[in-house]
């Protein structure tokens, strides 16, 4: 963990917003490491809005099954939770991928870990990235990652467990001003749905339209905007795509809202 903090402060140092804003950031980004946002309370809505969708499917249940790719893009749709100190995402079925599909590099880092927490790991590029992972394992990047940033960290996860059930894969890129994070999981996860989420100490989050993205994906989007003191911003999409959860981030200010979004449309349709 304070390897990962320090190389976050790292990078927030090339961008634009103030010294108090970074300091502000990299408390959030700790909390949420530290803190399931699946246990947060007052999900009422969330479930609300499960079960309008489950009578949804049960009420057009024929027209479903004519219509395989419908009920696909309803079982991966995502649902928005915002709420005073934050937001919620959750919905979306993750996949629980075999560990016989991941690579034996992968497999290799895990078993050789020293005691069960996490396995921490930095790449250059997203071709070193992808090969880790695995082939059979359909993740992505923005433009399949040429042009961006580096370092992408891959992180293992086995606590409580003692066996591998998720991989984390994050990224800042300062040149693009956007973060991309994405959650992987394992046939030893005990979750069945995707969960994310931002807590806020000041300002405000508000959520956007759906965006429909140029990969056939559905991204449900959030603002965050700072307070006029701290005028940091941020815009995220989050989607599912073969049973994996991704949080991309266009940064900025709540001088730069319009084109903050635009950055981010941007970003989410350059998913190959």
């Amino acid at each position: 963990m304070k390897r990962l903090e320090q190389d976050y402060r790292e990078t927030l140092d090339d961008l634009r917003f103030s010294d108090e804003a970074k300091e502000r950031m990299m408390k959030n980004i700790t909390e949420q490491k530290e803190h399931n946002p699946a246990k947060r309370r007052g999900i009422r809505p969330l479930r609300a809005g499960l079960i309008a969708a489950a009578l949804c499917l049960a009420l057009v249940g024929t027209a479903m099954a004519a219509n395989p790719e419908a009920v696909d893009w309803l079982i991966a749709r995502l649902t928005v939770q915002v709420e005073d100190d934050g937001y919620h995402v959750g919905g979306g079925q993750m996949t629980k991928y075999p560990l016989d599909e991941f690579s034996p590099a992968l497999i290799g880092a895990s078993e050789g870990r020293d005691g069960p927490g996490v396995v921490q790991l930095s790449f250059d590029t997203w071709d070193e990235v992808r090969a880790f992972i695995g082939k059979d394992i359909p993740v992505i990047w923005p433009n399949g990652g040429r042009g961006w940033d580096k370092p992408i960290y891959v992180d293992l996860y086995h606590v409580e467990t003692d066996q591998l059930w998720g991989i984390h894969i994050n990224s800042i890129s300062i040149s693009r001003q956007a973060e991309v994070d994405i959650e992987v999981r394992t046939e030893h996860w005990r979750g069945e749905e995707a969960s994310s989420g931002y807590g806020i100490a000041e300002g405000s989050v508000e959520a956007m339209e759906s965006y429909s993205m140029a990969n056939g994906c559905v991204a449900e989007m959030v603002k965050y905007l700072g307070s006029e003191e701290h005028p940091e911003a941020a815009c995220t999409g989050h989607f599912v795509k073969n049973g994996i959860l991704y949080n991309v981030s266009a940064l900025g200010t709540t001088a730069a809202q319009e084109e903050m979004a635009d950055s981010l449309k941007n970003l989410l349709d350059s998913f190959e």
